[in-house]
């Protein structure tokens, strides 16, 4: 899929905060500015800076409200560092398409694939919900994120016990293999091929730390 580079954002931010429609697209990175209080980020070429996401009011855009899941994937060798990223399109209720991308394993991401496994397993893909992102109070300021369905917090209790073990066993290989099998599951729930990690990424310590 392909996004915009440049475009006004206040409509496309009012839409998916549950207001108005707007014929744009983006792409949004998470949490790349530590000492900013926003948590979505507009990528604008690679000759520009990131722009945080803010509401009217002046506060941050944390919620990306009533969306659905329109495509999950794993991208590998991004950037300078060849960092492996989770992409993640969201369709807002008029069609509107974003990406939102982060770290393979980064909390959000960790948050975000247990939150969707749940949508997996007890819901339908096609189920709009709600997501939240937020910063945490520790040094590293990592991002956290959340997936609600008419109020009710979805999330895979299997999955996150898992992740809780091979963090607690410092086995980052594993955190990297349960969730790119949760990529894989998404994946195939769209009707999308098994994707395939073409090399290990770097696991973020942040992620042995905090969940």
């Amino acid at each position: 899929m392909t996004t915009l580079a440049t475009v006004d954002n206040t409509a496309i931010i009012s839409e998916f905060a549950g207001g108005n429609t707007s014929d744009v697209s983006m792409m949004i990175g998470i949490g790349l500015v530590k000492d900013s209080e926003a948590v979505f980020f507009q990528y604008l070429g690679e000759e520009q800076t990131p722009s945080a996401l803010m509401m009217p009011s002046g506060r941050p855009l944390t919620r990306l409200a009533n969306v659905t899941l329109a495509g999950v994937e794993i991208a590998t060798n991004v950037g300078e560092f060849n960092s492996t990223k989770l992409n993640l399109y969201l369709q807002s209720s008029a069609g509107r398409t974003v990406m939102l991308t982060s770290g393979l394993t980064t909390i959000w991401s960790q948050c975000i694939l247990n939150a969707l496994m749940g949508l997996y397993n007890s819901y339908d893909l096609t189920t709009p919900f709600q997501l939240d992102s937020w910063k945490g109070n520790s040094k590293m300021k990592p991002c956290f994120g959340s997936i609600r369905i008419d109020g009710n917090k979805i999330s895979d209790n299997e999955l996150y016990e898992m992740l809780a073990d091979a963090r607690g066993d410092k086995d980052y290989a594993k955190v990297e293999l349960l969730l790119t099998n949760a990529v894989t599951m998404l994946k195939k729930g769209l009707g999308v091929d098994e994707v395939v990690v073409e090399e290990t990424p770097a696991v973020d310590p942040e992620a042995a730390e905090l969940f």
